[in-house]
């Protein structure tokens, strides 16, 4: 199954505050849920999976599984944009190393309950019992509840960490602006010639070093600066 992704990866900061959200949140479900239920929620950032939350390390457990193997209910309903759920997880044959360790961790049932994120960024919660039997409508839809509220918080996130990265791409630009502007007056300074002339020996220096016109302009700025007395 193709589960690879044309999304840009988030920052590390921004990762991070979306596993702390998603924490809280993961641990809040299990415990509205009920019925000694256990929750953890994956998800697929730029074609990488990764287990964000989770309520125990039981339910870790299970996802890292997923993760690991690249197979399970939870990435399943990732990809195929629909709840997936097993009654027995004993009798379960279609993902053999996430029963194992879903068997090994004392669960009896499960369920993937797939976010539908506006960014586009696929998570599913994945519930884990430790009774066998058939799911109730209502813990159907709580559950899917949650999910859906997960993919916000996910959205919100994501959309917050843009807009830093915005403002930082604009705060560098302004700063190599500034640098520039300021070794283009140094070199007319120094040479004695006119604003186009200078931007055009900066623009020869950086072609010649292979670098940005910018880092041209710190080199020349850098030269300018009196050297240091010890």
């Amino acid at each position: 199954m193709d589960r690879s992704s044309s999304q840009h990866r988030p920052h590390p900061v921004v990762l991070a505050v979306i596993d702390q959200q998603l924490d809280d949140f993961a641990a809040h479900a299990a415990g509205a849920l009920g019925r000694a239920a256990s929750c953890s929620i994956t998800m697929d950032v730029a074609g990488e999976l990764r287990r964000s939350a989770s309520s125990d390390a039981a339910a870790a457990a299970c996802d890292d599984a997923e993760v690991e193997t690249g197979d399970g209910p939870c990435l399943d309903a990732m990809a195929d944009a629909r709840v997936v759920v097993v009654d027995d997880v004993r009798a379960e044959r279609r993902w053999p190393g996430w029963t194992a360790a879903t068997t090994a961790a004392g669960f009896r049932s499960a369920g993937a309950f797939p976010g539908h994120s506006r960014s586009g960024t696929p998570v599913a919660v994945n519930v884990y019992r430790r009774h066998a039997g058939p799911w109730q409508a209502d813990e159907l839809v709580r559950a899917d509840l949650y999910a859906q509220q997960v993919a916000r918080v996910l959205d919100l996130c994501l959309h917050i960490g843009s807009l830093q990265h915005q403002h930082r791409v604009l705060r560098e630009a302004l700063a190599a602006q500034a640098a520039i502007d300021q070794a283009v007056g140094a070199v007319m300074a120094t040479r004695g010639c006119d604003a186009a002339t200078a931007l055009a020996e900066l623009r020869s220096a950086a072609g010649g070093r292979n670098g940005t016109l910018s880092a041209a302009a710190a080199a020349v700025l850098d030269d300018l600066q009196p050297p240091r007395t010890v």
